[in-house]
């Protein structure tokens, strides 16, 4: 926070939303007032899904130098030797990174207040949105700072970081619809219950079908599901929280390993 950068950074994000709003009211000028009526939906759903796609882009790297720099300032050795734990120095690193991304989310706060004010939403399943950013945000810190531990140049481990995230959100779930294609092409037309499954095992850690499924009322989803009693949201929270838990333990474990050598 005490460079320019961090106020950049924030300045493009709110910007980045402000613009989704205009363009929306700029495409509907002259549209009828069914339109308009539908305003508030359609934002908010909009500016969540842009706010995730943001996040997907920000949050990996904020934590993924933060070992790699040490090593290459020179300074990791001190700070190993130092009298601060493992678990110490994890929480610490990856708490300064998560502090900057809810100021970022907080800023967002009066542009999706402002959608918020046309209707269409409720304020619980927005609040569940900002829930799942703010557990997305954890899981892709924790997981860069795994990558910043294993990896000793700070540019390598931000974009292992950001190919981790990007497979996990974009690639996992097209792999999952090209594999239901290709099973309903050698299958005569029809997909097996159990492909249709997994595919949707892969959609439910997904934040953005989790906020789709979310906001939107009466997205259809095929009979005889896996845990279609639990919602896609509660599933997303749990994987993700599995994963902090995952990348936060190995981390420390590396961390461990290297005060042992020296």
């Amino acid at each position: 926070m005490r460079g320019k950068l961090a106020f950049f950074v924030l300045t493009i994000y709110v910007f980045v939303l402000s613009g989704v709003i205009l363009l929306y009211f700029l495409g509907t000028r002259g549209a009828p007032p069914a339109v308009f009526n539908q305003a508030g939906f359609w934002l908010t759903l909009v500016l969540m899904l842009v706010q995730m796609g943001l996040i997907c882009l920000v949050a990996p790297t904020f934590s993924a130098s933060a070992i790699s720099s040490e090593r290459e300032q020179e300074t990791f050795d001190l700070l190993i030797a130092s009298l601060a734990r493992p678990s110490t120095i994890v929480v610490g690193k990856i708490g300064a990174a998560l502090s900057y991304l809810l100021v970022i989310m907080l800023g967002s706060m009066p542009v999706v207040a402002l959608a918020y004010s046309l209707g269409g939403v409720a304020l619980g399943d927005l609040a569940i949105s900002y829930l799942l950013m703010l557990v997305a945000c954890i899981a892709f810190c924790s997981l860069s700072f795994l990558w910043s531990c294993l990896i000793r140049r700070g540019v390598i481990a931000i974009v292992m970081s950001l190919v981790s995230v990007f497979f996990l959100v974009f690639v996992l779930p097209l792999l999952g619809l090209a594999f239901w294609g290709l099973s309903a092409n050698f299958g005569g037309g029809r997909t097996s219950q159990t492909v249709i499954n997994i595919v949707f095992l892969m959609l439910r850690i997904n934040p953005f079908a989790s906020i789709s499924y979310l906001l939107v009322p009466g997205i259809p989803k095929p009979s005889g599901l896996w845990l279609s009693s639990i919602p896609f949201w509660v599933s997303q929270v749990i994987f993700y929280l599995m994963l902090t838990a995952l990348s936060l333990f190995l981390s420390i474990k590396r961390l461990k390993r290297v005060r042992n050598w020296l």
